[in-house]
């Protein structure tokens, strides 16, 4: 009974150590455990230290791609200025008149300098059908207009006066015209009313070149827009009409001097007297510029000679410069309103044609303005 007591004791001892064993097992686990995971604590905030001080890598992204020209809203047509420069933001911004679209864009700006007041329209287009002509009445030689009536009647927002219609005509497209020698310095009409001016819009007495004259040369220049943009004044003895209908003339006058060639001015134009002026400006395709010189007016503004107008044209950078028709002719008209002050009596002369600036014509016909030629007595048939 004893050995048996004595069984049970050592078994009972046995348990004891074998648990004794198992919970110190148990203990070592979980303090090893909780060294492990004291150590990952602790490299974890190490690393997030060593993160927040490190430089941050930069983020790579694709560049945005830029914002494109306004391009017209319309399909293709004929007369669409190839790789035109066409301005993406407002040109009239700091202009005193503005008209601003996505084909069209013109900005006027009023200028008084040093006794002279004038008016720059700076020009952009798209297509060369905004550059149109029209005539009084709607033909050629009709009778004279109003410069309001004339731009009402052919859609301009902004147009002045052309070349009283002198030497070569051709007019959106059509030759009703050939350049021809003509006598220097054109005769303006409305100068003998003027006190000191003769009847050729200088002070004193004049007397006309003869067309056979060297000294005439400037005066008989020819200038033509291209159906391209483009825009080149030539002298007569260089000028065939018919080589310039075949390279697709557009529009083309004979007034003249030519003020700006190949972006220098011209050094044989006769200086002349302090008129009323109108000068039509290239920069480029589809680049032009149009300005309008007050003159005759004393305490407002006393005009321009050909040696100012060929400084002024040259500092704004013109590549190509040709006088137009002057004196009581020089009008601007934006938005159906004469915005210059013409010279005169009191109201602006009435126009045989006018250089108009609009938007393209619908259907994109470039043959709208004016009708065809009818041959007459008066187109010419000899010449250039």
């Amino acid at each position: 009974m004893e050995d048996r007591r004595e069984k049970d004791k050592g078994l009972k001892t046995g348990w004891l150590w074998t648990i004794t064993a198992v919970l110190a097992l148990l203990c070592c686990a979980a303090i090893y455990v909780d060294c492990v995971l004291v150590r990952l604590y602790s490299q974890q905030r190490k690393h997030i230290q060593l993160s927040a001080e490190a430089t941050p890598v930069p983020v790579i992204s694709a560049t945005p791609s830029p914002i494109p020209t306004p391009v017209p809203t319309r399909v293709p047509k004929l007369g669409d200025i190839e790789n035109v420069s066409f301005p993406d933001y407002d040109t009239g911004a700091a202009s005193d008149y503005s008209y601003q679209s996505d084909e069209l864009k013109i900005a006027v700006k009023k200028v008084e300098d040093d006794g002279v007041t004038y008016y720059v329209a700076d020009i952009w287009m798209r297509n060369v059908n905004c550059f149109r002509t029209a005539f009084s009445s709607g033909k050629y030689r009709g009778k004279r207009e109003s410069a309001e009536k004339i731009a009402k009647d052919n859609n301009a927002i902004l147009a002045v006066n052309g070349d009283f219609l002198s030497g070569l005509v051709i007019r959106n497209g059509e030759l009703f015209r050939q350049a021809e020698v003509r006598a220097t310095p054109t005769p303006d009409p409305d100068a003998a009313s003027a006190p000191g001016y003769n009847s050729y819009g200088m002070y004193g007495t004049v007397t006309p070149a003869l067309s056979t004259d060297e000294a005439a040369r400037p005066e008989r220049s020819t200038c033509v827009l291209y159906l391209d943009g483009t825009l080149a004044t030539t002298e007569f003895e260089d000028f065939s009409t018919k080589k310039a209908m075949k390279k697709g003339a557009w529009q083309g006058w004979q007034f003249g001097p030519t003020l700006v060639r190949d972006s220098k001015p011209q050094k044989d134009v006769k200086k002349q007297g302090r008129s009323p002026r109108c000068i039509l400006g290239y920069y480029q395709p589809g680049h032009y510029c149009l300005i309008i010189i007050d003159g005759r007016q004393k305490g407002y503004s006393i005009g321009m000679n050909f040696d100012e107008m060929k400084e002024l044209c040259t500092r704004m950078g013109m590549r190509e410069a040709y006088n137009l028709d002057g004196g009581g002719s020089a009008i601007m008209v934006f938005d159906g309103k004469i915005i210059n002050r013409p010279s005169g009596n009191g109201d602006a002369r009435k126009l045989l044609d006018m250089i108009v600036i609009g938007e393209y014509l619908d259907g994109g016909q470039l043959h709208g303005v004016t009708p065809s030629p009818v041959p007459t007595a008066t187109t010419e048939e000899a010449g250039n």
